[in-house]
């Protein structure tokens, strides 16, 4: 008979707190001195190359040392606000001995600093590390809406999103949210003031950041004809398509449309400009949703 369970159990927990020791002692050694904004940090490589496939992980591989910029003890110079980069190196470290039934808390970010803060972590490729998808790939204002606890048709009541239209026809501008829901509008639609353009959508997350994968846009019938554009720019942060998709009375949806592989770029707002006018009935965008800084 083998041993009991609670005795191998033990055992598996002391292999791995053994296999964490080795781990963190291996490099002990091989620590890292740096001058971040003109304030000296030191930390192991391993846990700036802890991201795999980041541009952090790529810059302190080893194989770009000699290419980095040093000041005069040598450091290596990273020319970053100090307060912001040390809470990324923060969570780093805590990630390194962090379980899954203890993860590494999210760094707490003043709202000063937020923007610089996001704009590094976009850099330094950190975005899906840190904030994990927290959503499978799948309708996106579905999933904001299950993850906040909300009714989907109402995510800007709950101050989830943001609709801005450049001028506004149909259905008046506090109903805009309901195009989002899981059905969207009936007979009527989601409109500019027909004859300005070009017409633009503007859907701004407010919690979120997302990655767009593929859309679907139903216009209303009986305005196509004269009213729908069959080809649109698509903003997505600040990349940009041309898509196409030819609207008529037998065809008032584009069904699924993919989009482009944007990368690992998740975004806080998209955008559609339309040359002519638009008549939407139904905007439903697919793709993956990861929590904004906290």
């Amino acid at each position: 008979r083998g041993a009991p369970r609670w005795r191998r159990n033990k055992r598996a927990v002391l292999e791995d707190m053994e296999k964490k020791v080795v781990e963190m002692t291996d490099q002990f050694d091989d620590i890292v001195e740096l001058n971040v904004g003109g304030q000296p940090m030191s930390t192991t490589r391993s846990v700036l190359c802890l991201a795999e496939g980041s541009l952090l992980a790529g810059m302190f591989s080893g194989n770009f040392d000699s290419g980095h910029k040093r000041d005069k003890e040598g450091r290596i110079f990273l020319d970053v606000d100090p307060p912001v980069f040390a809470r990324v190196l923060s969570h780093l470290r805590l990630s390194r001995i962090a379980t899954p039934e203890c993860p590494a808390p999210l760094p707490h970010v003043p709202e000063d600093l937020k923007p610089e803060y996001d704009m590094m972590i976009k850099y330094l490729g950190l975005e899906s590390f840190m904030y994990p998808v927290i959503a499978n790939s799948g309708n996106i204002f579905q999933s904001i809406a299950e993850l906040a606890g909300v009714c989907q048709g109402k995510l800007q009541t709950n101050d989830l999103v943001k609709i801005t239209l450049s001028t506004t026809g149909g259905v008046p501008a506090t109903n805009h949210e309901e195009v989002l829901g899981p059905t969207g509008f009936h007979e009527r639609s989601m409109e500019n003031s027909y004859g300005a353009l070009p017409g633009v959508v503007t859907i701004r997350f407010l919690k979120h950041r997302v990655k767009v994968e593929a859309m679907e846009l139903r216009a209303k019938l009986a305005d196509i004809p004269a009213h729908m554009s069959n080809h649109w720019d698509f903003l997505h942060g600040t990349d940009y398509i041309v898509m196409n998709f030819a609207f008529s009375r037998q065809a008032v949806s584009t069904g699924r449309l993919p989009v482009p592989n944007f990368g690992r770029q998740y975004v806080d707002e998209v955008q559609w400009s339309f040359p002519r006018d638009f008549c939407l009935e139904h905007i439903v965008l697919h793709g993956r949703v990861i929590s904004k800084t906290p």
